[in-house]
């Protein structure tokens, strides 16, 4: 990998891990789902302009049905999932525990497509289980009934993520990446319109919850949405998906230098755990195994 394709890596990870601190800043003041329907109507509608400068192309007629899954499977349902669970929990275990989407991906893939799980990906599997009970459990004070449920709500995200991605590897491999992003971006927006407070008196959000807002979609959507596909032009998949491990460290990042968030042993360990778990789901930590002869 060269050097540039690292940084820009790292950049993507520090990117999504922000998309945390910008929804726990801005959900008190908005609500999850105002501030749902701005991140994805304004990262819709950016996006959608950056195919039009770059002429990528979009078959709507061949596509449409499945990008409404997508856009309410993989997008408006678990980003809601997730704003509504950062109001209770911190940006630090949410996006310790955005990390378990490895995991779900591999267990759908095994269940639809019928994509065998090997031994590494089965003890991937387990370390991630098991790092999410230590997480959880291993608190200074224990987790409260409304902060077990909003962790839940976090892990429903990531495996509502999960079958997205196996959803998208079906029905829209021949889709161009940028115009799925863009229009079911667009079709959320679509989707949560209706259930959009109207009420709230706008004048009253401080400056801080706009910032975060204009974080969120412009930058932890939009420009991240580009850098990812540019990154899976000149690298591949398999190692852009690597971001699924700096994620998490960046949300714990920003969480403990910006909102103060307690770096506690078992959120350490936990994570720890949980992103060893992906390393072996995604193959980019080995172990010693021989496939048997057939």
């Amino acid at each position: 990998m060269r050097p540039q394709d690292a940084a820009r890596l790292v950049a993507l990870g520090a990117m999504w891990g922000a998309s945390y601190l910008f929804m726990r800043v801005a959900v008190p003041h908005l609500g999850p789902v105002l501030m749902i329907e701005l991140r994805v109507l304004t990262a819709g509608l950016l996006l959608a302009a950056f195919m039009l400068a770059t002429g990528a192309q979009a078959d709507w007629r061949r596509h449409w049905r499945p990008w409404l899954v997508v856009a309410v499977v993989g997008t408006a349902v678990p980003f809601m999932l997730i704003a509504e669970a950062v109001r209770t929990i911190d940006a630090s275990t949410a996006s310790i525990l955005n990390a378990l989407v490895p995991l779900f991906t591999t267990v759908i893939a095994a269940i639809w497509i019928r994509e065998r799980i090997t031994v590494p990906k089965a003890a991937g599997i387990v370390l991630s289980i098991t790092g999410t009970a230590v997480l959880v459990g291993w608190t200074p004070t224990p987790m409260s009934p409304g902060e077990l449920t909003a962790a839940a709500m976090s892990v429903a995200a990531t495996f509502l993520y999960g079958v997205n991605m196996v959803y998208n590897r079906v029905h829209l491999r021949d889709a161009t990446p940028i115009a799925t992003s863009a229009w079911t971006l667009l079709m959320a927006a679509a989707v949560l319109m209706p259930f959009t407070p109207v009420d709230r008196d706008l004048a009253a959000v401080p400056a801080t919850a706009w910032m975060a807002i204009a974080g969120l979609a412009i930058v932890s959507t939009t420009v991240a949405f580009i850098y990812y596909y540019r990154l899976i032009a000149d690298i591949g998949p398999v190692k852009a998906s690597t971001v699924t491990l700096l994620v998490p460290v960046f949300g714990m990042i920003w969480g403990v230098l910006l909102l103060g968030e307690p770096l506690t042993p078992g959120r350490i360990t936990g994570c720890a755990i949980i992103l060893l778990g992906c390393a072996l789901i995604l193959g980019i930590v080995k172990i010693p195994w021989r496939q048997p002869a057939a």
